[in-house]
């Protein structure tokens, strides 16, 4: 951050909160709601924490070219893009993560080398899952077959993915007992992400996730069992494993109906568009989600935003939501305008 003008840093209060002014934006006008659902779960799964450097101008690129678009297509693609933008990279500090000795790079000068930062997380969190039968190793072999995926810099062109050959490690590697050759360059990379992507721990892992975000938060084994299913034949397709969740016995079933706690987000957009409302342009709003508790792009660790309802519900929550639900009631929530007789 010091390398950063004052400018930036006087009004980088200001600039978060338009860039959650934009999300909500679409999140509360869209008439594709599904897509909306999912670019935050997206946007929770694939966390970036906003004030770590430059990420703090990469996030509304981040949801609107990387996470939006892909939403509701195949996970592949969308965990293939969330890899290669900038505000990932430099958020998990692959960006700077290199083979030992790399030349001409700050990192080298550093004696700084391999990072495993993204590649823990990758298995962890975004594709197999804790228990998705990886080991430490698996997590050294992936940081190595990354070296190398970093970002331009301010004097090559405007910030973006640049794979560097020079700091790769071209030796061999075995991930998850798949033999990568040496010499595979920036493709290994994109196969190790796509192997990953279609393999039965991952289609578990999103499972599970995506049946506790629609139905409990500790889904049925029903749904779970028939989403990764539907994960598996469509060739990870998401909109196809949405449609099963939303379609099966269990997303009806009286046991879970109304089980859901809604996030502070959630609630917020719920309210807004239920009553016809409009965001009027004013920055309140970003600051009545920090009160309830969930600032958009601003959750630090990689784990993303609490995913139980519980989570919301504490004594200090639940009297914050009361006090959000009265003066909402009242019209005096600073960024939204409504007809008051709705």
């Amino acid at each position: 951050d010091t390398d950063l003008p004052e400018l930036t840093r006087k009004d980088f209060r200001e600039l978060a909160a338009r860039a959650q002014l934009l999300e909500l934006g679409r999140f509360v006008e869209s008439d594709r709601q599904l897509q909306e659902v999912m670019t935050d779960f997206w946007s929770n799964h694939f966390n970036v924490y906003a004030r770590k450097g430059p990420v703090r101008f990469l996030t509304s690129d981040y949801v609107e070219r990387t996470l939006r678009p892909h939403a509701l297509g195949k996970f592949e693609d969308l965990l293939l893009a969330t890899a290669k933008h900038p505000a990932m990279l430099i958020y998990l500090d692959n960006a700077k993560s290199v083979k030992a000795g790399a030349p001409g790079t700050p990192a080298a000068k550093r004696k700084k080398g391999l990072n495993e930062n993204y590649a823990r997380e990758l298995l962890e969190l975004h594709t197999l899952g804790v228990d998705g039968g990886y080991t430490q190793q698996d997590v050294i072999e992936v940081a190595r077959v990354l070296t190398g995926w970093s970002v331009t810099r301010p004097q090559e062109d405007e910030l973006g993915f640049k794979f560097r050959a020079r700091q790769h490690d071209n030796a061999a590697k075995t991930v998850l007992g798949t033999q990568f050759p040496a010499g595979g360059g920036q493709a290994e990379g994109e196969r190790l992400i796509r192997m990953l992507a279609r393999h039965p721990a991952t289609a578990r892992h999103l499972a599970r996730k995506l049946c506790a975000r629609f139905v409990s938060d500790d889904p049925p084994a029903a749904c779970v069992g028939s989403a990764a299913q539907a994960y598996m034949r469509s060739e990870g397709d998401i909109a196809t494993v949405v449609r099963t969740i939303a379609t099966g016995g269990t997303f009806w079933a009286p046991a879970v109906r109304g089980a859901k706690i809604k996030s502070p987000l959630e609630l917020v957009v719920s309210a807004v568009r239920a009553a016809d409302g409009h965001l009027d342009g004013g920055v309140g709003l970003g600051r009545t989600l920090a009160e309830l508790g969930q600032p958009l792009f601003l959750y630090a660790a990689p784990t993303g935003y609490p995913e139980r309802g519980d989570a919301w519900m504490g004594p200090g929550q639940a009297l914050s939501r009361m006090r959000f639900g009265i003066q909402f009631a009242a019209g005096r929530v600073d960024g939204i305008s409504y007809e008051a007789d709705r």
